[in-house]
């Protein structure tokens, strides 16, 4: 028996009983001893009160029961089940009836919610838990304290009590299609702790994991069989494999994820051995359609389950195994659109509980908030959270509110920071979020990398707590859409949550610009009852109030809550560069509009010669795909300008500008090979001209048709074909779509530029007869070699410049000069594609000669031979004669060319 007593106390009071006492020692600090009592048992009960007593008025006693507590669970032991746990009573009846309770849990006491009870019943005291979970567990104690001087009974759990998790059973697969062949089908049966599981009507059996190898021999008589799996002690828990018999050559899905399925029937699959759900997919003829995935981590599966009953008592554990879990399974949870939803929802539970029992949050429970939500902003969520912002509905991923995930965030983190208690430390310091509170006297810097600085003036925020969270990366998480649900503008600041003790109608913030290559800056804060309560971002009661060349913006504001900068992605403003590109694609258009106007009154004079035919038909080609290219890059500049940005029309209108250019490189490359053949088969059979057509079109359309389909197949389901928020064209910082055609294009420049050199070679070095055959097919040649001399060194320079804007986009003279050789393509196909042709300008001429065969001439036709008198006189001018003979015509005009 052990009180806290002295030596000469201990004889004074056997003195006075007439009994007997042996000191045995003291412990460490000498202020309790241990000693041997010898006398009738009534004698000792009245000692030890006595003693109690009267010690009591000199110390607080305490008496220390050697018995443990008492835990009762109504239930299998498993979370979530109700636990009665019993204190009392104290011995020789020291207390009384004058008495109250007091429970703790590591520590901390326990008050008294909608979860735990606590009840006081004669010299007993209870403790109710309805809904014991995780945050629940740990060493118990328990004290009835005297009301009159605070010396309590006090009596302790033996070590922590915890309770242990349901048995998660996991089967593989969850159901299969089989036809009945009789090969033996591979089950398996996995629990997540020591359980003993066993499959139902066989001997298998086993702890943790056992397999089965199923036969179908038997199967012909069945459309289905079903094997359960099930825990032995526990058989409520279960799972059951579907096994699924087909006949004869149905029409099935086949893939690596889902496996084999027949059409019209839904394929499921387990999750990943730390996950809780399945994926399925429905067979749509021979393709996987309405996929659904449920997986979610355990451990966070469990955490979501226990927000819901949350109290002031669990909330600080909580809260440190969800940063544990989160933290601890970062790159899982980020990279799973379902597993943020669901951290999302835990921390809005927090929020909602802590408001329900309008808890305070201390220090160390807000820094495992903060690390718990730092984890969902980083970079690596990003493709999470744009899904998350997009609502993709082709996946369905059974999200409560995928478009209101990322403003749940924000304002559950709002909620949270309400209830902060005050602290010594004056911040809290997390990887990717800074909170600074401060009673205010001086302008509040949120430093995080000196991004953004905060004042209010003196008679605002006068003795007034202000809170300032600052985000390193919630532009990952929040769209930059504003109240018409987009943007063409993108987040170009840091995001910071502030807010005050009091009312503060003003406040000044300067914000670090995060790229240079932003401009026109827009004062923000989110609105979360925007758009139905979606949320987005709102200029109302902000302003911009000055712009800093060193790369900073300033705002005002007469409100507080959380703010940022929107900036526009585009181009550097410059009117020189919108008159270039305005009057350059003009006259681009319409000099590619007179090209096959040209085209088209010459045709029947240039289809003679069969390799004038075949350039002719690259050089329509030619105009026609860049024609249609600058119409669609017209209507993408259109939907690029407008104030709401239509996802699908620009993703259609990227996709043709795509094809279009490209089909421009791909017959120039066919023109190149045209040239290159020819050179080497000038005498010699070889190609009909239809086999050197259907090789022509199938390179010069059918090769941009694949790599653009390719393109937007392979990244428009991610939502990475198109640039968000600025002009209609491919992707670059996430997918690096761009390629798709940057490589085709500069690779085609590069091998015409090779061909070039070889067609030269053997032109020098071969000796060409006098026929006017030969001749002509030299003169065609020698046309083919000078436009592609000139167009693809342009076009080479032209898209060069164009890859050089990715390294430099801010860079105004590699603007202006990519403008301008880009609007003047059309230009230079007119002049060195079409007029460069001496072919060309004598048939042209020979339109505006008068007619010999008639014997008058109607005005219009002396008007039309007027108009065009002056490409006759500037041949002849040129060539010095005119010719009638069509192969002298072609032989001269090929000497002067």
């Amino acid at each position: 028996m052990e009180n806290s007593v002295n030596q000469s106390q201990i004889q004074a009071e056997a003195q006075k009983n007439k009994i007997t006492a042996q000191l045995i020692k003291f412990r460490s600090g000498s202020t309790i001893a241990e000693y041997n009592v010898t006398a009738p048992t009534t004698v000792i009960q009245t000692l030890n009160n006595g003693i109690f007593d009267q010690l009591a008025k000199i110390y607080s006693m305490i008496s220390d029961e050697p018995r443990f507590l008492d835990f009762k669970i109504e239930g299998s032991g498993f979370w979530e089940d109700k636990v009665i746990i019993t204190c009392g009573h104290p011995p020789f009846d020291l207390f009384g009836t004058d008495w109250r309770p007091e429970w703790r849990r590591d520590g901390n006491v326990i008050v008294e919610d909608g979860v735990h009870t606590i009840s006081k019943n004669n010299n007993h005291s209870v403790l109710s838990v309805s809904q014991f979970i995780r945050a629940d567990s740990g060493n118990y104690e328990c004290r009835l304290i005297r009301k009159k001087d605070e010396s309590f009974y006090r009596q302790r759990s033996n070590g922590a009590f915890t309770l242990k998790e349901k048995p998660l059973i996991r089967v593989d697969p969850i159901q299969k299609f089989l036809n009945c062949s009789g090969q033996n089908v591979p089950l398996s049966c996995t629990v997540n702790s020591d359980y003993n599981i066993n499959f139902t009507n066989t001997n298998i059996s086993g702890k943790k994991s056992i397999s089965y190898q199923y036969k179908t021999d038997s199967c012909a008589d069945k459309e289905q069989d079903t094997i359960t799996c099930q825990s032995t002690t526990y058989p409520e828990f279960k799972e059951t494999i579907t096994l699924r018999f087909y006949k004869g050559n149905p029409q099935m899905c086949d893939d690596k994820e889902f496996g084999k399925a027949v059409s019209g029937s839904r394929a499921r699959i387990p999750c990943a051995n730390n996950e809780e759900g399945e994926k399925s997919a429905l067979c749509n003829i021979k393709t996987y359609t309405e996929i659904r995935d449920t997986c979610i981590l355990q451990p966070i599966k469990e955490l979501l389950d226990q927000s819901e009953v949350l109290t002031a008592t669990t909330l600080p554990a909580f809260l440190q195994q969800l940063s544990n879990v989160t933290n601890g399974n970062s790159e899982q949870v980020v990279n799973s659109p379902k597993n943020i939803d669901a951290v999302v929802q835990i921390l809005r539970n927090v929020a909602n509980r802590i408001e329900l029992f309008n808890i305070s949050i201390n220090e160390n429970s807000m820094k495992d908030i903060l690390i718990t939500a730092g984890v969902l902003t980083t970079d690596q969520a990003r493709d999470s959270w744009n899904f998350l912002n997009k609502n993709n509905e082709s996946i369905s991923y059974s999200i409560s509110n995928p478009d209101g995930v990322s403003s749940s965030l924000l304002q559950s983190l709002e909620i949270i920071t309400k209830h902060l208690a005050s602290f010594n430390n004056s911040g809290i310091d997390t990887p990717f979020i800074i909170l600074n509170r401060t009673i205010y006297t001086n302008p509040i810097i949120g430093d995080f990398n000196s991004s953004v600085v905060i004042e209010i003036p003196q008679n605002e925020g006068k003795n007034k707590s202000i809170t300032v969270i600052t985000f390193a990366s919630l532009n990952n998480v929040l769209p930059a859409r504003e109240i018409d649900n987009s943007s063409i503008k993108v987040i170009g600041g840091r995001v910071v949550l502030v807010q005050s003790s009091g009312q503060i109608n003003n406040i000044s913030l300067t914000f670090d610009i995060l790229n240079d290559t932003l401009r026109d800056p827009k004062c923000v804060f989110w609105n979360f009852s925007l758009l139905n309560d979606l949320g987005g971002w709102d200029d109302e009661g902000c302003e911009v109030v000055n712009t800093n060349e060193t790369g900073t913006v300033t705002c005002n504001c007469n409100h507080l809550t959380s703010f940022s900068i929107l900036m526009s992605p585009n181009s550097p403003i410059s009117p020189i560069l919108d008159y270039i590109t305005y009057i350059g694609v003009g006259i681009s258009m319409g000099s590619l509009v007179i090209c096959l106007i040209i085209e088209g009154l010459i045709w029947r004079k240039i289809r003679t010669n069969e390799t004038s035919y075949l350039r002719h038909v690259s050089i329509v080609n030619i105009a026609v795909s860049l024609l249609i290219a600058d119409i669609w890059f017209i209507i993408g500049a259109a939907i690029s300008d407008a104030n709401h940005k239509n996802h699908s029309a620009c993703t259609a209108t990227t996709f043709f500008i795509h094809l279009f250019y490209l089909a421009l490189f791909f017959w120039m490359f066919a023109s190149a090979l045209l040239l290159l053949y020819r050179t080497t088969n000038v005498f010699g059979g070889g190609l009909s001209k239809a086999s050197m057509l259907a090789i022509g079109f199938s390179l010069g359309y059918g090769a941009p048709l694949i790599i653009a389909t390719v393109t937007i197949a392979a990244t428009a389901p991610d939502n990475k074909y198109i640039r968000e928020n600025v002009i209609c064209w491919l992707n670059w910082d996430e997918s690096k779509a761009l390629l798709a055609f940057v490589i085709p294009a500069l690779s085609i420049v590069l091998i015409n530029l090779i061909i070039l050199v070889v067609v030269l070679y053997k032109i020098i070095r071969r000796r060409v007869g006098t026929t006017a055959a030969q001749a002509g097919e030299k003169s065609v040649l020698l046309v083919i070699v000078k436009s592609l001399a000139v167009l693809t060194p342009f076009f080479g320079i032209t898209w060069g410049l164009g890859a050089g804007l990715l390294v430099h986009p801010r860079d105004i003279g590699i603007n202006i000069a990519f403008a301008l050789f880009n609007s003047l393509q059309g230009f230079f196909i007119l002049v060195f594609g079409t007029l460069l042709d001496g072919k060309v300008r004598s048939a042209i001429s020979s339109y505006a000669r008068p007619s010999r065969s008639g014997t008058g001439s109607t005005s219009a036709g002396n008007s039309s031979s007027s108009g065009l008198r002056f490409l006759r006189n500037w041949r002849r001018g040129r060539d010095g004669y005119n010719m009638t003979s069509s192969a002298s015509s072609d032989f001269h005009s090929a000497s002067n060319t």
